[in-house]
């Protein structure tokens, strides 16, 4: 099994005027990301807009994306529900697909303790002892925080929990995740703004949403990083931002999904009751596009 690395992204989903997944738009949109050299896909996240899709619904998502895919990216899948066996089903079904591991947000609507949530993941750790699991940290989606104790305690005792997104924002939390974790483990952020920053200080990439629509920043600095071209990457950095920026810094998924729609892909339609954009509100982000695009030297 790969392990996540660089340039992740996370999907999103294509819907039809009606609200169903287009499957089609969905591995055209594969084939793009392929094409453009990313690393890796965090399949159904929150913005593949994942927690209003019926079980069902994410099981052909994730078999669209893997048949998609013919093995260029590395694939985990994210497995987590509000219910243990929902969730327990999700990470069954991945692992008959070969994909390389599950990400398990953490549950949500109740407030947990750390313990709780250890006994949580340290469950799904010896249920699934044969595949790789990452831990999900989203906690103002959530409202639950993995503290960096819980993290490096379930990273040390589980050699199946192999890493972490984080998509907390704070430098201060992913840091204490670098700083507190063993050797190898692997902690991947879910912050545009800090992906130069905690790349310098060991973190192993980026899950992106806005990356998901504008790839090609996140690669450069990526490339530019991996080079030790510092200087060149702190100027792509700039750009990343400004691009990320004018898409909502992935706050509004409508934006994103209309962003994605102008690139090509899908109609920009949102899952009820999410509301999707206005014909007015995207040729006036088509314009702010423009103008972004134009100043970084970026196109669509």
């Amino acid at each position: 099994m790969r392990l996540l690395e660089g340039v992740v992204v996370a999907h999103l989903t294509p819907f039809d005027a009606q609200g169903r997944v287009d499957h089609g738009a969905l591995r055209e949109y594969m084939k793009f990301l392929i094409a453009k050299g990313v690393h890796g896909i965090f399949a159904c996240g929150t913005t593949a807009e994942a927690q209003i899709l019926s079980l069902e619904e994410r099981k052909k998502v994730l078999e669209t994306i893997v048949s998609a895919n013919e093995g260029k990216m590395t694939i985990v899948a994210h497995c987590g529900t509000v219910n243990f066996e929902d969730t327990c089903e999700l990470i069954e079904h991945a692992r008959s697909l070969g994909v390389d591991g599950a990400g398990v947000v953490t549950p949500f609507y109740y407030s947990y303790t750390q313990e709780e949530l250890y006994h949580y993941y340290a469950s799904l750790a010896r249920k699934f002892e044969d595949f790789p699991l990452y831990l999900y940290n989203i906690p103002s989606l959530t409202g639950n925080n993995l503290s960096a104790s819980t993290v490096a305690r379930l990273g040390q005792e589980f050699p199946n929990i192999v890493g972490i997104k984080d998509s907390s924002g704070s430098f201060n939390t992913i840091s204490e995740y670098i700083l507190s974790s063993s050797a190898g483990f692997r902690v991947i952020v879910g912050c545009d703004r800090l992906f130069l920053s905690v790349l310098i200080f060991g973190a192993h990439g980026s899950v992106t949403g806005p990356g998901g629509v504008f790839p090609e920043p996140f690669l450069d600095v990526w490339q530019a990083f991996q080079k030790r071209e510092y200087a060149k990457a702190q100027i792509l950095q700039r750009k990343l931002i400004a691009i990320s920026k004018a898409l909502g810094e992935g706050a509004s998924l409508a934006t994103l999904k209309a962003a994605l729609a102008i690139r090509g892909f899908g109609g920009g339609f949102m899952r009820f009751p999410l509301r999707t954009l206005s014909f007015s509100e995207v040729e006036k982000l088509r314009e702010k596009l423009k103008a972004v695009l134009e100043e970084t030297g970026y196109s669509i």
